[in-house]
């Protein structure tokens, strides 16, 4: 199942990159269920996070990632496994 992130001042190459490995990129008015929410703290904060109170489940949650640093494969396995590390 395609997951659904949104981007905050993340390069236009992750994007295309992530487009290319099947995740649908939705913007700041998509109205359904995000996963993930990327920023690059380069040159971003987290007082967008406002904005997207009435599609972050909180049940589930949105999973919030900084991709400062981070290859795309690294982003890639921090969105699939919902996590920076392993826990052991």
């Amino acid at each position: 199942m395609k997951k659904n992130i949104v981007l905050n001042n993340v390069p236009r190459h992750i994007e295309k990159n992530l487009v290319a490995r099947g995740y649908n990129i939705v913007d700041r008015t998509y109205e359904g269920y995000i996963d993930t929410i990327l920023y690059s703290s380069d040159s971003g904060s987290l007082s967008y996070l406002n904005m997207f109170d009435n599609v972050i489940d909180m049940d589930r949650g949105a999973f919030i990632v900084d991709i400062k640093g981070k290859t795309l494969d690294e982003i890639e396995s921090i969105i699939e496994n919902r996590s920076y590390t392993s826990l052991f």
